[in-house]
């Protein structure tokens, strides 16, 4: 992921979320070993949900922000068969996570773990005349074609209104000629606007 570019992205994506959105708690769907972390100021969010289902990560994670974020809670669940055990996420920041999980699973989940006035923040990978796991050094990221897929922008956009949420802004960052991440910015959709 490092080297294609895609994590220093995500962190940044994050990053600016935290920036924008002041949340002053977090979920972080598919958190791995904690990507994007270096970016809360616990001093404004003061609670932090880290969501994974690799074990491995998770204890990594703890190792590395532990101690610098107070408030981690951190959840080893599998998002598929899980529910998420907390429902107060002002940010949900669902980066890459969308590819191997089914949507139309993870997204009511994702709704019912985040505050009325909250923002899920989504994040897909769009690939263009390429494999959607690209080539590297790195031959076990070739097994991940296996089970990754590639999520339709339409299909996207239909399950989220379907799911009573409003999609505020979709953003677009170019990784290189043959990647795009598209960001969906969301918010529960308030009864009779």
């Amino acid at each position: 992921m490092r080297e294609v570019g895609q994590a220093q992205v995500l962190r940044r994506l994050l990053g600016d979320c935290l920036t924008r959105y002041k949340p002053g708690s977090l979920a972080l769907i598919g958190c791995a070993t904690g990507n994007g972390l270096e970016e809360v100021d616990p001093a404004i969010t003061g609670i932090v949900h880290a969501v994974d289902i690799n074990p491995a990560f998770l204890e990594q994670l703890n190792q590395r922000f532990g101690q610098s974020l107070p408030g981690l809670n951190i959840h080893c669940l599998d998002m598929e068969t899980d529910l998420l055990p907390f429902s107060d996420a002002e940010l949900i920041f669902c980066g890459l996570v969308l590819e191997y999980v089914k949507p139309e699973v993870l997204i009511p989940k994702l709704l019912q773990a985040l505050s009325p006035d909250g923002t899920l923040v989504i994040v897909i990978q769009q690939t263009r005349k390429s494999s959607f796991v690209t080539p590297t050094r790195y031959n076990s990221l070739a097994l991940l074609s296996g089970f990754a897929g590639e999520v339709s922008v339409d299909e996207m956009a239909a399950l989220l209104g379907a799911n009573g949420l409003c999609l505020c802004e979709m953003d677009e960052v170019r990784l290189n000629d043959s990647k795009t991440f598209l960001t969906f910015h969301c918010s529960k959709e308030k009864a009779h606007q």
